[in-house]
């Protein structure tokens, strides 16, 4: 699911290198779901997105036991506790969950965030320019991705040297969650 929705944001933001349209225009590929998957800073910034989700994860995992050994306790309590003095306790606990949920929720959502935000960073101060240059040095008045297009020749396919320029120029952008 999340490398079909970075191919599409990728795919949509892809730059395209000339808007006049002439005769024996000349159109060049590039494959997003590769320069996702190799370079460097698709690489680090997929591994930071992990990394901060799979931290969530593991609070998420310890809270759990926590809510676990208060549920077994509140139920513990239940016979000898005065009926409302129980409900009143379990509607407390229940709204400690819910509000640890909706925090964990808005901790995902601020990762998810901050990973669009570097991606559409990558995309305006990097990716487009190093497109443009690429596929004029080419010889190219148009690039299109791969997933859209069906290339005849493999001359038309850009992608390996778009990977080599991004890599020389950036290979790591911080993703930033609030």
């Amino acid at each position: 699911m999340k490398k079909i929705l970075l191919a599409s944001i990728l795919s949509t933001m892809l730059f395209v290198s000339s808007a006049n349209a002439k005769d024996g225009m000349n159109v060049g590929i590039a494959d997003v779901v590769k320069i996702n998957k190799e370079a460097k800073v698709m690489i680090s910034l997929n591994k930071q997105k992990d990394a901060k989700l799979e931290a969530i994860q593991k609070e998420v995992n310890s809270k759990r036991k926590d809510f676990e050994k208060k549920e077994s306790e509140l139920k513990a309590k239940q016979a000898v506790m005065d009926k409302e003095a129980f409900i009143k306790e379990l509607q407390s606990f229940q709204g400690e969950v819910l509000k640890y949920d909706k925090s964990t929720e808005q901790k995902v959502a601020a990762v998810e965030k901050g990973f669009i935000e570097a991606l559409k960073t990558l995309q305006k101060d990097y990716l487009d320019r190093i497109i443009k240059t690429v596929g004029k040095e080419k010889g190219f008045d148009l690039i299109v991705n791969s997933q859209t297009a069906v290339a005849i020749s493999d001359n038309l396919d850009i992608t390996d040297d778009i990977i080599k320029a991004l890599n020389n120029e950036i290979k790591e952008i911080e993703l930033k969650t609030k």
